[in-house]
């Protein structure tokens, strides 16, 4: 079987949100793209890590002029995710002063193989993976929106740091 690849470049919207209450959220990047919506599940730290990347890589770049394009919109329905994200990769792409983002999903689809780094199209049992090329712009956004999203989650403890949760919480410091 051959794998599933999703090249999306230049899309409409590259969005972090979530589905949930604090505590118990999934979180999802949706994409759109000519009036269609790509949803991908991920986890609430590759979320972290790829919003704190993606704000090294524009600084590295020097890519911080131009506006801001603010969406609080919330994630479009329905919210199915196409894959879970594995393995990510970012890359500055000089030439064009643009960012590519490659995903790949936890593992493919007919195998249990394990895949820690991005592997070719060709390679057998490659699991799917979507590719995004994207503006410094579209970026700093996501950066934004993210960081807003991130820390809407559960409040942590002023004693141990952990998270309250709304039906309590044991401290261990506290005892």
């Amino acid at each position: 079987m051959s794998r599933r690849v999703y090249n999306l470049d230049m899309v409409d919207r590259f969005v972090l949100g979530t589905v949930g209450q604090p505590g118990e959220r999934a979180f999802y990047i949706q994409v759109r793209k000519a009036g269609q919506n790509f949803t991908f599940a991920l986890e609430k730290a590759q979320a972290q890590a790829l919003t704190e990347r993606f704000a090294e890589i524009l600084k590295d770049a020097r890519a911080t002029q131009g506006g801001l394009v603010r969406d609080a919109d919330p994630l479009e329905s329905p919210i199915e995710s196409e894959f879970a994200l594995g393995v990510m990769a970012i890359t500055w792409q000089f030439d064009t002063q643009l960012i590519r983002f490659e995903g790949q999903a936890m593992s493919g689809d007919e195998s249990e193989d394990i895949f820690e780094e991005i592997v070719s199209d060709t390679t057998d049992g490659a699991p799917a993976i979507v590719r995004l090329t994207l503006t410094p712009i579209q970026v700093r956004s996501f950066v934004a929106r993210s960081v807003s999203v991130i820390k809407a989650g559960r409040q942590p403890c002023m004693l141990c740091g952990g998270p309250i949760n709304i039906d309590g919480h044991i401290c261990p410091r506290a005892n």
